[in-house]
């Protein structure tokens, strides 16, 4: 195959440009000559809060950010043909979100190159995998709180502190019916209780402490189990999350769960 010339640039986090401290979060590649134009940003916002501390930075606000860059790469893709053309959008980033100076290299293969850039200089998952990641294991969860967040009735892509951990943890959905249930579908490919523990733990310290605005809060485990699990395990992971106080949703109840959500959950 040949070879075409194609420019990547990096996404970074720099929320102080006088102390030059950044960390990638995304990368672009453009190659004018096929018109690929593509940009994948990470899911995790950890880097970040490392350069400003845990309690500093809205990741709420910086995710949406990452979103718009890509959003905005994808609706405005006819608009780059060439080089000047995504220098002029690299030097309109005037917010914490800066991007480098576009660098040549030679690519065969447009998509594969992003990935490996991504790999490379990025690591993680994007968010694009986490994504495909909760669609692919639950679709109808995926379709149900699409739409109720859509009505204000739930919330996408959660993050939170948990209680005395002080550890980072974000759930795909979250809806309210006196209190913040923030629903985690798990798949447990092996016989490992690592998992399932660490889940348990975690639930055990929302149901103890609640968050930080002293809201009560519970996690929801929607748990889907490879066929080559034991059925003793995966009972210990039902009375494990039973003691815990963890609300254990098995994948052949998740019809039944999606009609109690959609007859409970407000704004």
């Amino acid at each position: 195959m040949t070879a075409e010339k194609g420019y990547y640039s990096l996404i970074q986090f720099c929320p102080d440009v006088s102390r030059l401290e950044a960390v990638n979060l995304g990368v672009i590649l453009f190659c004018p000559g096929s018109g690929f134009l593509q940009a994948l940003t990470s899911k995790s916002t950890r880097r970040a809060e490392k350069l400003v501390g845990r309690g500093e930075l809205t990741r709420a606000a910086l995710k949406c950010a990452k979103t718009a860059i890509e959003k905005r790469l994808l609706v405005d893709r006819e608009s780059f043909k060439s080089l000047e053309d995504l220098q002029r959008f690299v030097d309109t980033r005037g917010n914490s979100l800066q991007l480098t100076p576009p660098r040549p290299l030679k690519v065969i293969s447009p998509e594969e190159e992003l990935k490996r850039l991504f790999e490379e200089l990025v690591g993680g998952r994007t968010l694009k995998e986490s994504e495909a990641a909760k669609r692919a294991a639950f679709p109808s969860l995926q379709t149900l709180f699409t739409r109720l967040s859509n009505e204000g009735r739930a919330t996408l892509d959660f993050e939170i502190t948990l209680p005395v951990l002080g550890q980072e943890f974000t759930v795909p959905y979250a809806y309210r019916n006196g209190v913040l249930n923030l629903v985690k579908p798990h798949e447990f490919e092996r016989n490992s209780v690592k998992s399932a523990l660490e889940l348990a733990i975690r639930g055990d310290l929302l149901e103890k402490h609640g968050l930080e605005n002293h809201q009560k809060s519970r996690l929801v485990v929607i748990s889907k189990f490879a066929p080559k699990c034991d059925p003793d395990f995966v009972r210990h992971v039902d009375q494990l999350f039973t003691e815990y106080s963890v609300k254990h949703v098995p994948a052949a109840n998740v019809d039944e769960f999606a009609s109690q959500v959609e007859a409970e959950a407000h704004g």
